[in-house]
């Protein structure tokens, strides 16, 4: 009786990368699709945050919509993983940092996260996505081939 060998890149070890490489690419494109048509009011939500000065907070409401939706797809089609991933991680720390900054100042502010018609006050929950996404990215990027 012959045995068939395993392949040496096991399948099951292949699952939790890919789930987070589907969830932080999920996340993102979900995030930029829903802010590509409200660049007005996303750069509004943006200044509230008050990190950035008027030009920055324009310029950024339109770019970063179009980065969320390409570094998602990427993600989810698998293309260039590792670089997508570190594009993910980089989003979700500066997502992290300008919420954490906002909780910590006392700010009552819409995050923005998904969109302006999502009306989601910045806090723990906020918090909570982005560490996820941060997690979920990182995966991606020190998974072992």
């Amino acid at each position: 009786m012959t045995t068939i060998p395993a392949p040496a890149h096991s399948n099951t070890r292949d699952w939790p990368a890919l789930i987070a490489r589907f969830l932080a690419g999920a996340m993102l494109f979900y995030a930029g699709f829903m802010k590509l048509n409200t660049s007005a009011e996303f750069a509004e939500t943006i200044a509230n945050f008050r990190m950035l000065p008027a030009v920055a907070n324009q310029l950024l409401a339109v770019v970063l919509p179009w980065c969320e939706v390409a570094t998602g797809l990427l993600l989810i089609a698998g293309v260039w993983p590792r670089a997508a991933g570190l594009v993910a991680t980089l989003l979700f720390l500066a997502f992290g940092i300008a919420a954490s900054a906002a909780v910590i100042r006392g700010l009552d502010i819409q995050c923005g996260c998904f969109g302006t018609a999502s009306a989601r006050r910045v806090g723990v929950l906020t918090l909570g996505v982005d560490l996820a996404g941060l997690i979920a990215s990182a995966l991606v990027v020190f998974q072992r081939e």
